[in-house]
């Protein structure tokens, strides 16, 4: 019983908010469509589809539509045009009215472009749609800002379609001195392009040419470029002058693509990317990541912070390529895990397929000192070279993942030692977090016994001795072999060299090795 009114409740709960967005939508449409609240509200619970579209896009469309000479009551008879993209209106009105359909030009005519591009010329005439003395040749000459006279064979029963694609035949010979082959790659590539107004088309060549200094071999390698909104192209510089440090002219002739994308999309991505605090170069080297919405950004860095074994890479410089490949990355650490391998780095994650084939069959389990390296310099900050100079004379480091380290210097941290007492026992971050606390409960309980082994008074230590003391009793176990820094004690060790690990100085004048074996040798790294 109380399940079925908890049930009741959330379903009341939706059909309140429900209800309240209908409302808030039915007044700010009904505005900007000079209609009845009331019948306004009506159409859209009549047509839910609209209530899925993004208030000011849909605005945008009404308020274009209304510009275009479009009734509310066509809008409010033909709402499915209205999941139209804007830009997919505003093509269809500028094309129909190229081809002289200016007084016929309403709601239906928009809404069945395609039926009507190909139909005859003399079929559209017969159905006044266009003027009985209508020259389509001359009216599709008329469009152009240099002269293009297509030679061909046309008559009224021409599909009007087919005269159109005539026409921008001719016109990209001429504008871009395209080849035969040039013109067949780009219909057979981007046939669409026939469904764009020979002014947006023309406007686009120019900006591209003209602004963004776009020669015409790099406008014929990346043909999708015709396709580009010309507002957003105009409204970029302003918008987005500069990215990662470089002007937009150089970052555009680097990464084309970018000028498919919103310029707004682009300055929201841009700005959640600068709270990463990555170095303005990184964004440059994976320009692709801009592509991606901002909601599919916010998504990927929040499932990023879900994993542990991404969440320590956050502020790696590099992290864009995890955000980019977020959902290979992850199946690759699942598989990864499964094998037993602790180090993938972030460049293994986000590699192409031969080379993490590769990294799979070579069976080796080492980080990148890279990874190290970035995490060392986020913990030290300006000291992280200097660590990582120290952590590189450990024979085993680089079997250490970076999580293991900053792990243990979180625990370190709670546990009131300073960075400086950890930055001088750096070495302390590549040992098991298990072995380093038990380490510690012996010395901090302050056993006579171990006093005496290591010939020194537990009670003087600092902070910063106590850690060289754990760490030079878990090595202790190990020979000084460098093998304490392995989960299972197992010596795994591809190194023949050994760590020194020393009892300081300053806890006593006799320096005691405990119990380490006679046949053990210090030597410097």
């Amino acid at each position: 019983m109380l399940r079925l009114r908890v049930f009741y409740r959330h379903l009341c709960l939706n059909a309140v908010k429900e209800t309240s967005t209908f409302q808030e939508k039915s007044r700010l449409f009904a505005s900007h469509l000079d209609a009845d609240f009331r019948v306004v509200h009506k159409w859209l619970q009549k047509n839910p589809a609209l209530m899925e579209i993004d208030a000011d896009e849909m605005i945008k469309k009404i308020n274009y539509l209304k510009y275009a000479y479009i009734t509310t009551d066509e809008i409010l008879q033909k709402p499915k045009v209205l999941l139209n993209h804007l830009v997919t209106l505003e093509n269809r009105t500028t094309i129909l009215r190229e081809c002289g359909v200016v007084e016929a030009l309403t709601l239906n005519a928009i809404d069945n472009y395609l039926k009507l591009i190909r139909k005859s010329i003399n079929l559209l005439k017969r159905n006044n749609l266009l003027p009985k003395d209508l020259d389509m040749y001359e009216q599709m000459k008329r469009q152009f800002e240099c002269p293009v006279e297509p030679k061909l064979r046309w008559d009224d029963q021409m599909v009007l379609q087919n005269m159109r694609i005539a026409f921008y035949n001719e016109f990209l010979l001429k504008r871009l001195n395209l080849s035969a082959e040039e013109l067949n790659k780009l219909w057979k590539s981007y046939s669409k392009i026939k469904h764009k107004s020979f002014g947006h088309t023309q406007r686009v060549i120019d900006i591209l040419e003209y602004d963004y200094k776009i020669g015409r071999d790099k406008l014929i390698a990346n043909m999708y470029l015709l396709h580009a909104d010309p507002e957003n192209l105009l409204r970029y510089p302003e918008q987005v002058p500069t990215i990662g440090g470089m002007e937009l002219r150089d970052v555009v002739h680097r990464y084309p693509k970018l000028m498919m994308v919103n310029h707004t999309a682009v300055t929201r991505v841009l700005g959640i990317l600068k709270q990463l605090n990555l170095p303005d170069g990184e964004v440059l080297k994976c320009l692709c990541v801009l592509t991606l919405s901002p909601k599919t950004i916010e998504y990927r860095l929040e499932r990023l912070m879900q994993v542990k074994e991404f969440e320590v890479l956050t502020k790696h410089p590099r992290v864009l390529k995890l955000i980019q490949y977020q959902t290979k990355a992850a199946i690759r650490l699942e598989y990864l895990q499964q094998l037993k391998v602790r180090c993938a780095s972030l460049d293994v994650l986000s590699s192409n397929s031969q080379n993490f084939e590769r990294y799979v069959r070579d069976g080796c389990d080492r980080t990148k000192g890279r990874d190290t390296a970035h995490v060392l310099k986020h913990i030290f900050k300006e000291r992280g070279e200097a660590a990582m100079e120290k952590i590189r004379r450990h024979p085993n480091w680089f079997h250490v993942p970076v999580l293991q380290m900053q792990e243990t210097m979180e625990v370190l941290l709670k546990k009131k030692f300073t960075m400086d007492d950890i930055f001088n026992n750096v070495h302390i971050l590549l040992y098991p977090l298990n072995r380093i606390e038990e380490k510690l409960a012996l010395l901090i309980n302050n056993d006579p016994k171990l006093e005496e082994e290591l010939g020194v008074e537990l009670y003087r230590a600092s902070k910063t001795q106590l850690l060289a003391l754990a760490l030079y009793l878990v090595e202790l176990e190990f020979h000084f072999t460098g093998d304490g820094v392995w989960l299972e004690q197992v010596q795994q060790s591809d190194s023949s060299s050994a760590i020194n690990v020393e009892i300081p100085s300053t806890l006593n004048s006799e320096y005691k090795f405990g119990k380490k074996p006679p046949s053990t040798t210090d030597s410097s790294t």
